[in-house]
């Protein structure tokens, strides 16, 4: 069984300041305040109109991506993230912004979610890592969020 995951990560108090800008985006709240809005293929059109350049080692994260978390991060941390398993092979990548800047990115590693994460301020449970703590496994897939 595979897993197939990119989405934003970000606080649900960032995005409270942000008016709508995509209609397909689906806000999900995680853990602690941290919401995850899951990069589905819906959005994923809406937000690049075909025009979009994917930055290179990243499977989905385009420019004009990257240019909507540089955004948000004005009002706060903002983690790009995206990973690809098969039968327990496959990699993770990951991109943090904090005031317009990059301020941590690690691609085709993994550890990148975990580390990302816990840039965004998640505090791992007893016995498990970041990923499971703000619940990323509990789909498979991006389009099943």
């Amino acid at each position: 069984m595979g897993y197939d995951f990119r989405g934003i990560v970000t606080s649900l108090d960032v995005m409270k300041r942000l008016k709508d800008k995509y209609t397909s985006a689906k806000v999900i709240p995680l853990y602690n305040g941290l919401i995850v809005i899951p990069l589905t293929d819906e959005l994923y059109d809406e937000i690049n109109k075909n025009q979009g350049t994917t930055i290179p080692n990243y499977e989905y994260l385009t420019d004009i991506i990257s240019s909507y978390c540089r955004e948000i991060s004005k009002l706060g941390l903002v983690a790009y993230i995206e990973a690809e398993y098969f039968g327990g092979t496959g990699s993770q990548n990951a991109m943090v912004w904090d005031s317009s800047q990059v301020i941590f990115e690690e691609t085709l590693s993994q550890s990148a979610i975990n580390r990302s994460l816990e840039i965004l301020g998640v505090c791992k449970l007893q016995g498990k890592d970041e990923f499971d703590t703000v619940g990323l496994g509990r789909h498979r897939d991006t389009e099943d969020w």
